[in-house]
């Protein structure tokens, strides 16, 4: 198929799924999302294939939603449904019969945190930088964002990313327990090869099996976060909050 918003290989037991809007940093527009998550459900259905990489075109990984892409509505009825498209997508590539994997680098935003938490493997550079800027966009942190974080980050971690908007990268003590290894920039790519090959070459049934018995284990130490696209009513009612997303907005317009 032809896709829009990424590109889509094919080698062996492995495919690859790349963002390709490198201009706009990768970021994450409804339909881009529905777009990932329908290649990705289909090259899983495929008999052949054991695991799909994630990556991004250019220097970025994700700068996560597309603050700057054009709305049909604005209602709130709109942004609920908007939200709950993206949240769809990425609780789909959660439950994918193959091993996920994503190669992450540069910047890893928001949405893009969210869409990288939901694979079940995460390798970046050392330089690789996660942050939640949605309160400095005018926007909760929604999408079940807070509570995914935390699982891996902790609640104490958690609360300063998503308050301050501060920047940390995959060096850093914070991400520890969210990226599985981390690899210089030059050795990202081949290793992460290395490991997709050392996985195709095992047998269907063991791999969803034991992604089976991971996804069960995960349910009983990390509970599935609850709903929170309520938490984006809010912004409609508060005259600030609307300007504050305003002015973000206007820094991505062309």
């Amino acid at each position: 198929m032809t896709y829009k918003n990424i590109l889509v290989d094919v080698e062996g037991g492995r495919a690859d799924i790349r963002l390709n809007r490198p201009a706009k940093y990768n970021a994450l527009s409804p339909e881009m999302c529905e777009e990932i998550a329908c290649a990705a459900e289909e090259l899983a259905a495929r008999p052949d294939i054991k695991c799909i990489v994630f990556s991004g075109e250019g220097r970025n990984f994700s700068a996560g939603f597309d603050v700057a892409s054009e709305q049909s509505a604005t209602d709130t009825k709109s942004v609920w449904l908007a939200n709950r498209r993206i949240q769809n997508a990425f609780s789909r590539i959660n439950e994918l019969p193959v091993v996920t994997v994503c190669a992450l680098k540069g910047y890893v935003v928001g949405a893009g945190l969210l869409l990288a938490a939901v694979c079940n493997l995460r390798y970046a550079t050392p330089d690789t930088v996660f942050f939640v800027p949605e309160l400095d966009m005018g926007i909760p942190f929604s999408l079940g964002g807070v509570a995914t974080i935390a699982r891996y980050i902790g609640i104490t971690r958690t609360t300063e990313m998503v308050l301050t908007c501060n920047k940390v990268t995959a060096s850093s003590p914070y991400m520890e327990n969210f990226v599985t290894r981390v690899f210089d920039e030059e050795r990202l790519t081949p290793s992460v090869d290395q490991i997709v090959a050392d996985i195709v070459k095992r047998p269907n049934s063991l791999l969803l099996s034991s992604l089976t018995t991971i996804r069960e284990a995960e349910k009983g130490l990390l509970p599935k976060p609850a709903s929170d696209l309520f938490t984006m009513l809010f912004v409609d009612v508060e005259t600030e909050a609307k300007t504050v997303r305003v002015n973000y907005s206007k820094r991505f317009k062309s």
